[in-house]
């Protein structure tokens, strides 16, 4: 198990105030690159649901990329598993 800080770009998700982007960040613990992906998606959609669009079918425009996914060292005072979207 590693760290890895984990950026990526979601496009096409509908909001209540329309169609909207988003850019995640965030550093988690996982096995591999494809686990911390995943697990950075999982935490963004606890707090914002409508992410989940990104996993639904072929039907949604939703899309989630990675950008940049790279295993990193522990540094004092860094929050592990804490993950953060902006919304554009």
């Amino acid at each position: 198990m590693g760290l890895w800080s984990v950026l990526a770009v979601g496009q096409g998700f509908l909001r209540s105030e329309g169609i909207a982007d988003f850019e995640l960040y965030g550093v988690v613990a996982a096995c591999d690159a494809n686990a911390a992906l995943s697990k950075a998606i999982d935490l963004a959609t606890r707090h914002w649901p409508e992410i989940a669009q990104g996993h639904q079918t072929s039907e949604s425009e939703a899309a989630i990329h990675a950008e940049a996914i790279n295993e990193i060292a522990l540094v004092a005072g860094m929050e592990v598993d804490i993950v953060d979207v902006s919304w554009m």
